[in-house]
Parts: structure tokens; sequence; C-alpha cells
């Protein structure tokens, strides 16, 4: 090869790559919503000319998107149909008649009725404290079964709880109940080769929400079925941060003490969580589920046990229009009058989350933020403290919990409005990731989220402005360039 040659085919090489660099970039531009995940793509492909590319084509784009937003509107439309028909709408009726109970969080409940069309209902609450008080619940509600079963979840594991639930299923499904199971199909990998194919061999209907396959391997993972929800016969429901695993469980000696918390309800909220059940099980598969009665009985009567309340659910995850998990957390801060308590244990907040947060504390708001001591990713963790020095400035006091590792999602707001759900506080919960959460009304179940909230106070340490001012630049170049990793998680 002479040395014309050579410059020939370096020029048609550089002329290629400007015009894949060119698409790459206008794709990122066009595709990528968020601006922060938009800066730090460009800044990938740019200083990292072929790797980042091979980086963004990887992970960066989500190549079924319009396929899956498409059948999930279709689904949920279907649905809808029936459903807005027969399940009675009570929620301007029940603003009326406790108007001064709602006062100015009537907002956050129109908020939610408009957005996902979530229905105001009165329902009873447990608050379930930890694994050791969730599981035994959830045992004793699966053996009292009577019509059927639906569960999704984001994380099974093969161990003592795994199993317990597995042979209870079994059990119920001999009895002839019908049961009704979505995975997720990378975090609960563990239970592939056994606890599925049990399930599968004795009747039951399971599946994973999005199903992984070597080829579109990364791609995947970017849409994760979040969940933790189980339905009993249409009136008992539970739903939180609680997977099906042991290390969830403190009773059971995994080395960790786990921080988590769960909530069972029964009532009308209940027809809520089917109805986005239904929709993520026709997504999941083709044996497409139509409305039955029987899936939403009556449940006007309430159980006697628990705290009475009000409650809404809100669903969210990246075949919805809007950013319905985020906005929700947005809205029930900006109603927040006299305190703001949040645990999450991934906290990497928005510009407008931020900004919120900040605003609350300014106005007067005492304003609390419960995060781990050390992350289970130290990423995350890193780049969660990027954005103290801001929060602290504005008067948001930090607290970190030092007794174990804290993997609750909960938001308590003037005693008066409890939030407990899956989602995190960060881009994968707001954008990424199937979740779900209750937004519950009233002052009683209000008391004992907040003393909850303040119990795990005792077992954290506060972190003050000083500590954070005086950190030397390499660490704060750390929690920086963490930050903008974790725009690509």
């Amino acid at each position: 090869m002479n040395i014309g040659q050579f410059f020939t085919i370096n020029h048609i090489f550089s002329l290629v790559y400007l015009f894949v660099l060119i698409f790459t970039i206008f794709r990122i531009l066009l595709d990528t919503h968020s601006t922060s995940k938009t800066l730090a793509y460009l800044l990938l492909v740019i200083v990292l000319p072929i790797l980042g590319m091979i980086i963004y084509y990887s992970v960066g784009i989500n190549y079924r998107h319009k396929r899956h937003n498409h059948r999930a509107v279709s689904v949920q439309k279907d649905l809808d149909q029936d459903y807005f028909q027969v399940i009675p709408n009570n929620t301007n009726h029940l603003l009326e008649k406790y108007k001064e109970e709602f006062g100015h969080y009537e907002g956050l409940v129109k908020f939610q009725l408009n957005m996902m069309g979530e229905f105001l209902s009165e329902n009873s609450f447990e608050l379930l404290v930890n694994g050791e008080e969730k599981f035994p619940e959830v045992l004793k509600s699966l053996e009292q079964a009577e019509h059927f079963i639906h569960m999704e979840y984001y994380a099974w594991e093969n161990d003592i709880r795994g199993n317990q639930i597995k042979e209870i299923l079994i059990n119920k499904s001999k009895a002839g109940l019908s049961i009704k199971v979505l995975y997720d199909d990378y975090a609960s990998r563990g239970i592939h080769k056994n606890i599925v194919q049990e399930l599968k061999e004795n009747g039951v209907s399971i599946y994973p929400n999005i199903k992984v396959k070597l080829r579109q391997f990364a791609n995947r993972l970017n849409h994760r079925d979040h969940r933790k929800v189980i339905i009993i016969d249409g009136k008992i429901g539970f739903l939180g941060g609680i997977n099906i695993s042991d290390r969830y469980d403190n009773s059971i000696d995994t080395g960790l003490y786990w921080r988590d918390t769960h909530v069972k309800f029964s009532g009308p909220l209940v027809h809520s969580l089917q109805r986005h059940f239904i929709v993520s099980w026709n997504m999941a598969q083709k044996n497409k589920v139509d409305f039955q009665k029987e899936l939403f009985p009556e449940s006007g009567q309430i159980n006697g046990e628990g705290t009475k309340g009000f409650a809404q659910l809100m669903a969210g995850g990246p075949v919805y229009p809007q950013s319905n998990i985020m906005m929700t957390y947005f809205k029930s801060f900006n109603v927040a009058r006299h305190s703001l308590y949040i645990t999450n244990p991934y906290f990497i907040p928005n510009e407008g989350i931020l900004n919120s947060l900040k605003q609350a504390a300014l106005s007067g708001i005492d304003v609390r933020i419960l995060l781990p001591e050390k992350s289970d990713s130290a990423i995350v963790g890193a780049a969660s403290k990027f954005y103290f020095t801001e929060l602290l400035d504005a008067g948001v006091r930090i607290f970190l919990y030092k007794k174990g590792f804290i993997h609750a999602k909960t938001v308590v707001v003037d005693q008066k409005i409890s939030i407990i759900g899956t989602a995190n506080m960060d881009i994968r919960s707001f954008d990424l990731n199937f979740e779900l959460m209750s937004v519950i009304y009233g002052s009683e179940f209000g008391l004992k989220m907040e003393k909850m909230f303040l119990k795990d106070l005792q077992e954290s340490v506060e972190i003050t402005k000083e500590q954070f001012h005086n950190l030397s630049t390499f660490k704060k170049l750390t929690f920086a360039t963490a930050r903008l990793i974790s725009s690509f998680l």
C-alpha cells in the first residue's frame, strides 16, 4: 500500500466516522428527553469517540420503546373502557364530604385523578416494618386466599421465604385457585431453573414482565419491573419496598440489618392495584385477561383491622407519556406546610425535585432526608453526596442510617400524607423502571409513619454543613464524577 492509498483510506474512514458521529448526536438530541442524560451522552460520544458510541447504542437506546409504548396504551385503553364504567368514582363526593380534612391537599388528589384516572377511596391500612412483619402477614393472607392470587415482584430469591411462598402458591393452585405471577427477568434470574419451573409444573401461570434475551441484554436492563405487589381475591393488597428474599427479614440472620417498609390494605384501593396488574399482565404475554367483575369484587366493606384512611395509587414507567412518579413526588413536596420527612436508599434528584426541597426548607418547613450511610452502590452513594452542600445550605437536614442498610421508599408530609411504594428518587425510577406507590391521606396513619421515621433517626447520624464545606477538592470531584456517571445508570 502506497502513501496515497493510505491517506485515501484514512480520509474515507474519517468521513464515515464524522457522518456516524453527527447522526449519533442528532439521535441523542431527539430521543433523549432528560437534559442530564442528553449532556452525559453527548460528552461520552465526543470524549470517547468509538467506545462512547458503542456504549450509547448498547444501553442508551430503547429499541422497543415505540412498540411497547403503543401496546401499553392499547392495553390500558381496552381495560379502562370497562373499568371506568363499572368501578365507582367517589373522588369528588369524598372531597366534598371531608373538605376540612383535605384542605389544600385536595390539589394533590385531583392531580393524581387527572394524571392517571386514580380514584380516591377509603380503605384500611396496616403498616409493616421490615420483612419480619411483612412475611408472616403475607404467608397468612396467602393461606386464606379463596379465589385467586396475583403477584408482581422485582426480586424473588431461592431461599427460605422464597420457597415458603412457592409452596403456598403450589398448594393453592392444586386446590383450584387461579394464580398469576409476574417477575423481573434479570433481578429474579436466580429462580429461573427452580422456583419458576416448579410453579409452572404445578399449574401456576408465571412470566417475566420483560424477557431478557442475550442479543438485547444490555438494552433490556434499562427497563425493569421494580414493583412488589400482591393481590388476594381482589380484596387484600400488599405494596412497598420489600422483595421476596431472606435478607429483608431480620429474624433470619443474613449478616446485615435490613430496614424497609411495606403496607397491607383492604378496600377499594385494591381495585386500582388490580387495574395496574392486569395491564402489566396483558403486556407481558399473549394470554390476555379482559375486564371481569369477579376480579374487582365489591370491597367496600373495609377490613376491621388496621388504620382507616383515604388513598390513591400512582403508577410509573417508560410506557407512560409523563414522569408520573417524579411529578407525584414533586407535587407532594409542594403541598407541605409544616414538615416533610423523606426516606430513600437511592437519592439522585433532578433539578425539579432538588428545587422543590430547597424551596420548602427556605420557606421554614422542617425538611429531613434519611439515606443509607453506606449504599449498596458505590456510584449512587457518591452521586447522592454531590447534592448535600446545596441542600444543607438551604436548610434541609440530612441523616445517614448507621444500623444497617435502609431500603425504604417513604414520605410523610405534615403528618397527614404518607407515601409508601417501590420508587427510588433517581432517574431510573422516574423514567426507566415500572413502579407503583400508594399515597395515603389521614393523620392517624401519618402519625404512625412519622413515629417510624423519628425512630429511624435515632439509629442515624446528622450531616452538618461544615462537614461538606470542608471536604477536599478530590472528594468533591469524586462526587461530581459519580453524579455524571449516574446519568447513564
